[in-house]
């Protein structure tokens, strides 16, 4: 067979929320890599946002930031961030909406100041796994920093995260941003709160997925992918075979390969003992 590279989402697909890797996804993976397949974490999180249990896996790398950032053997292969400008217009935007906003740096996250109160609430039921993450993280991290800091420094950001409140807010941000973004959002019913990413248009999961492949002087056709929600998309679609999780967004598993078992059911090794990698 030829060599496989394996690229898997975090959150939702190996992770789920409130537990830890389940040791038969790390042991699958170890075999996977013992047979002389690559795998790789391929997350919307910045590197400074990355737990350190993944970090501490044996992985061949690691694309952070939605894809803007490459990670190869422990090695910065690959980096990009928006256009400044582009995130000048997504802050006053959602200044003007009301929104909280998290500029995602690579190391830390500044943030409006509207978000430490909110996002260091304890989770709630109605809280999809999305929000659930960041209020944990919000309650532990120390990376975070207020939004004027980075307005004074223009340090690079890969990723614009938000939170806005009502199905008219996230309508005028999705008509104003359209152009300039890609928007992935998920919906928190009980408070009609909407959140999501703000995701460049030409650096993003699929683009890193090909870039990897091509900096490895591997074969695109070889790429395999996991995801489970819709910052995974281009992932799942550009991937030669891309496998959306059983608990993935309806719209990922509509244009995904396969759809295996959920991440709470070790489905990314299910998948790979079908795949005969395992």
């Amino acid at each position: 067979m030829d060599r496989k590279l394996i690229f898997l989402d975090i959150d939702g697909t190996i992770l789920a929320h409130g537990e830890e890797v389940h040791p038969a996804v790390l042991e699958g993976l170890r075999r996977a890599r013992n047979k002389g397949h690559m795998v790789f974490i391929s997350t919307g999180r910045s590197h400074g946002s990355v737990p350190p249990e993944i970090l501490d896996m044996e992985t061949d790398g690691l694309i952070c930031s939605a894809g803007s950032d490459i990670w190869i053997h422990g090695q910065r292969a690959w980096s990009a961030a928006l256009d400044t400008a582009l995130v000048e217009k997504a802050c006053e935007v959602l200044d003007r909406l009301d929104a909280i906003c998290l500029l995602e740096g690579s190391e830390n996250i500044y943030m409006s100041e509207r978000g430490g109160d909110f996002l260091r609430e304890k989770d709630k039921p109605g809280d999809n796994s999305e929000l659930a993450r960041w209020k944990f993280y919000f309650r532990t991290a120390g990376n975070l920093l207020p939004i004027k800091e980075w307005r004074q420094t223009h340090i690079p950001i890969p990723k614009v995260t938000f939170l806005v409140w009502g199905k008219e807010r996230m309508e005028q941000l999705i008509e104003e941003l359209k152009q300039d973004f890609y928007i992935a959002f998920f919906e928190t019913t009980t408070e009609g709160v909407y959140n999501g990413e703000l995701i460049s248009l030409t650096e993003n999961k699929g683009t890193a997925i090909r870039r990897t492949a091509e900096l490895l002087h591997e074969n695109a056709d070889n790429t395999i992918a996991f995801g489970d929600s819709m910052n995974d998309y281009q992932m799942i679609r550009d991937a030669a075979c891309g496998v959306a999780m059983g608990n993935a967004d309806e719209k990922l598993k509509a244009i995904a390969d396969r759809v295996c078992e959920t991440v709470w059911e070790d489905g990314v090794i299910c998948e790979l003992k079908r795949m005969h990698i395992i």
